[in-house]
């Protein structure tokens, strides 16, 4: 099998090709899979600083309903404070 000078031209172009592709992509890709591992190591660093220093839905509820009683409870003081000053006068 003889392989035609033309051929063999487009053959040693195409490899060239190839290795200059590769040249490229192969660190790129590299780069791209530490900047990758990188900001996983940061995500995760994140959600543990976030786990550890604020509050969960549960804590603002329960805030929100210790509010929500102290409220209750200090209007129904200013009430009957008003109703007896009400009464005295």
């Amino acid at each position: 099998m003889e392989v035609k000078p033309d051929v063999s031209n487009w053959i040693l172009v195409f490899i060239g090709f190839i290795g200059l592709a590769l040249t490229i992509i192969v660190p790129m890709v590299a780069s791209i899979y530490r900047a990758q591992k990188a900001t996983d190591k940061d995500l995760s660093k994140h959600q543990i600083h976030v786990a550890e220093t604020y509050a969960t839905k549960h804590d603002i509820r329960e805030l929100g309903e210790r509010m929500e009683r102290q409220m209750k409870d200090g209007f129904e003081n200013l009430k009957q404070l008003l109703t007896r000053n009400k009464d005295a006068a």
